[in-house]
């Protein structure tokens, strides 16, 4: 039993991701598409959507002074062209530029597409890094390679003969969320229903089923089957935690440094657990996707990391060098498109640590482009309440966000950290996440 006690309370802060979609819908609403957005991308309740990544973004080079912007939202994928001369300065607008956007509806979007903010890359005639490039390109697996393969991992049988549909949580742009009967144990779980034809990144999909039926540990969420009926109805039946995700907690509530070391510390746990992989599997994983919408919360005060589809597989000393993720949790290497590591996680764990500090990540309000840019060019962000915390909270920080990846700290050794060892009990969280749930139920 925890103390009573009322939360503190804050009102009316966006959530990372509505801001996020709140961008995309306002500012990138005239990018051509290369598959239909017109579905909702994202309207979710108690429960977050946690398979397929929500969102991300990357830019790349296209020819000689094309550059390519794409943004995943969802699993929806908006692609945009821009023709540029000199690079963007530190306030975000370009200095002698001829820019030209191609769309494909260039009369909706009343002159905004002609001031698309990119970050031109110099070239490379690096010849192997090319070949590897298209190598790579070729070992695409096809919409029906992907196909069989999912039906090889999943259960042949009809969903409904144990699940009960109980109520939707959830609206996706790759499916609904459900709570569900088990007609066998009694238990409520969550199932995530797609139309899996539809699905423009079916790889992740298939990534994330496989990620969590090799992987078990107490800081995941658990799977616990998947069925495909007909080729296109995809379910995937978790754990279901009715607590919903750290977001909701870290912007409608202030939670003190005890607290904030108590869902770190199950975070590193389930980090460890991921990247030590390589002892068993000859191969570490990389998550790629942390921050407080991927942290799924239990009354009792569980906490479990959700959403593997960014996940990657990386073999002993070898590093990726694709951009994926959320920009604003994006560590430099990425945003630099630098090879990496599985530290890219701990990057992305200490700036949730801000956001649990603050409500929300550095560079929210700004556009992701300029969010990377300003990752890229600042290095570690301002710590906005530096003078107002403990010495070890702030060497923590220092740990997480170090520029530099080979001198970053790794899950093990800041699971030893002093600022650690300052976590309280799991059952410290429990009033703020009924507060929380109570206060959103005040609201529908």
């Amino acid at each position: 039993m925890c103390n009573p006690f009322v939360p503190r309370i804050n009102f009316g802060v966006m959530s990372p991701f509505s801001a996020y979609i709140d961008f995309i819908g306002n500012e990138l609403a005239h990018l051509k598409p290369s598959c239909s957005i017109s579905e909702q991308l994202v309207t979710q309740q108690d429960g977050r959507d946690s398979l397929g990544s929500e969102s991300s973004s990357k830019v790349s080079n296209d020819a000689d002074s094309n550059v390519v912007v794409e943004l995943n939202i969802g699993n929806e994928l908006v692609v945009a062209t821009t023709q540029c001369s000199e690079k963007i300065t530190p306030e975000g607008k370009m200095t002698n530029v001829n820019t030209r956007v191609d769309v494909s509806n260039k009369e909706a979007a009343n002159g905004i597409c002609d001031n698309v903010q990119v970050r031109k890359r110099a070239q490379t005639n690096d010849k192997g890094t090319e070949e590897a490039a298209n190598k790579s390109q070729r070992q695409k697996p096809s919409d029906q390679e992907i196909l069989e393969e999912l039906k090889q991992i999943v259960n042949e049988g009809n969903p409904t003969d144990r699940y009960d549909l109980l109520q939707k949580i959830g609206i996706g742009a790759s499916g609904h969320v459900y709570t569900a009967h088990d007609k066998i144990t009694g238990e409520v779980v969550a199932v995530k229903r797609m139309a899996f034809k539809s699905q423009p990144k079916k790889e992740l999909l298939l990534t994330e089923i496989k990620v969590m039926q090799k992987y078990k540990h107490e800081n995941l969420v658990n799977y616990i089957d998947s069925f495909l009926v007909d080729t296109d109805d995809l379910w995937v039946v978790m754990d279901y935690l009715e607590g919903g995700n750290l977001t909701d907690v870290v912007v409608k509530t202030e939670l003190d440094e005890g607290q904030i070391a108590a869902i770190l510390k199950e975070c590193l746990n389930a980090l460890q657990f991921l990247h030590r992989q390589i002892l068993i599997f000859i191969h570490s994983i990389i998550h790629r996707d942390i921050k407080s919408d991927n942290v799924l919360l239990g009354m009792q005060g569980a906490v479990k990391l959700t959403d593997f589809g960014f996940c990657a597989q990386i073999q002993p000393g070898s590093k990726r060098a694709t951009m994926v993720g959320t920009p604003y949790w994006m560590a430099p290497e990425i945003v630099n498109k630098v090879k990496y590591n599985y530290k890219v996680d701990i990057w992305s764990l200490g700036i949730m640590a801000l956001e649990m500090l603050d409500g929300e990540p550095p560079y929210l309000y700004e556009t992701p482009i300029k969010a990377i840019y300003l990752i890229a060019q600042n290095g570690k962000p301002e710590v906005k309440k530096k003078s107002s915390l403990s010495p070890e909270f702030n060497d923590f920080l220092d740990r997480c966000l170090c520029v530099k990846q080979e001198e970053r700290a790794d899950a093990e050794e800041l699971l030893r950290h002093p600022f650690i060892q300052m976590a309280k009990p799991l059952s410290s969280l429990i009033a703020y996440i009924r507060a929380v749930k109570e206060l959103k139920q005040q609201q529908r």
